[in-house]
């Protein structure tokens, strides 16, 4: 393996980050898809989001209901960082019940990818 491999492995994460308050791109949403926030905070840095490369949903069954329903649980961003490291966001659109906190919709990074991570 050549040392530019080693130095773009990916890093797990799956931290909870705070999403800049106006910062979201409302163009996603016009095909169903949370907005994406165009920067961030993860353990008191900020990151900007420069490109979406990817998003993908991730749906399931509802408990109890007719098979056939399916609802959106999560949704999967994988987005360039200002940093030029590659991370994988998501955002869950249900949380878990009996909370007020549960129904607004949650960020995570999943994980990065970059230099700054070897």
């Amino acid at each position: 393996m050549n040392s530019e491999h080693e130095q773009t492995r990916e890093q797990f994460i799956s931290e909870p980050i705070t999403p800049e308050a106006g910062s979201f791109s409302t163009e996603l949403m016009a095909r169903g898809l949370a907005a994406l926030p165009g920067a961030f905070t993860w353990r008191d840095k900020r990151y900007e989001v420069v490109a979406c490369i990817d998003h993908f949903k991730e749906t399931s069954t509802e408990g109890g209901k007719a098979q056939s329903d399916r609802y959106l649980r999560r949704q999967v961003f994988v987005v360039e960082l200002d940093t030029g490291e590659i991370a994988k966001l998501y955002v869950l659109r249900q949380g878990s019940s009996g909370s007020s906190k549960a129904k607004k919709q949650r960020w995570y990074l999943y994980s990065i990818t970059g230099p700054n991570n070897a």
